[in-house]
């Protein structure tokens, strides 16, 4: 064979073999319900002037029917930036609802504004950085935090926590 055997254009052969490569995919492997909300949802931050924190270490219960792709749900997760460590524990409420209770490091008094699917939830951290929301509805969910006159100095503008899925 020579090179320029290697260049010829897909055919309807190539593209029917293709075609079922990603059938067999979609079949064993499919894409989890929720992952293009997750994808929308996290790109909805774009018009916050914000740090962004990073995903340093979680703790995830998985849920989905065996042999299929399970769904992650969060259950403790610790995310960092430059100026700023947050970690959260989520727990199931008898009302269905998640409680989510979060400490931000170094501590002080930051505004907690939780985004989630279709409200927007707000909450005041205590002087050692602890914070609560109650009644968290499951889904996709953003944290940020907001510096106050009162908190730590070296936090100048808002923390954006990558979106996830409780």
């Amino acid at each position: 064979m020579n090179d320029q055997d290697h260049r010829k254009p897909l055919d309807q052969r190539d593209l029917d073999i293709l075609g079922d490569l990603v059938d067999v995919y979609d079949q064993l492997d499919p894409m989890p319900v929720m992952l293009p909300e997750v994808v929308l949802f996290g790109l909805q931050i774009g018009d916050l002037d914000a740090e962004v924190a990073r995903l340093v270490d979680s703790e995830l219960s998985l849920a989905g029917a065996s042999g299929t792709r399970s769904v992650e749900h969060a259950k403790r997760v610790t995310f960092s930036s430059e100026n700023l460590t947050v970690m959260i524990s989520v727990q199931a409420q008898p009302d269905n609802g998640l409680r989510l209770d979060g400490w931000a490091a170094p501590g002080g008094r930051l505004h907690a504004e939780l985004r989630t699917d279709g409200a927007t939830m707000t909450a005041e951290c205590d002087e050692t950085g602890r914070f609560v929301f109650e009644s968290v509805p499951s889904g996709s969910v953003q944290l940020v935090l907001h510096p106050t006159d009162d908190s730590d100095p070296t936090i100048r503008i808002p923390v954006v926590t990558p979106a996830l899925h409780l």
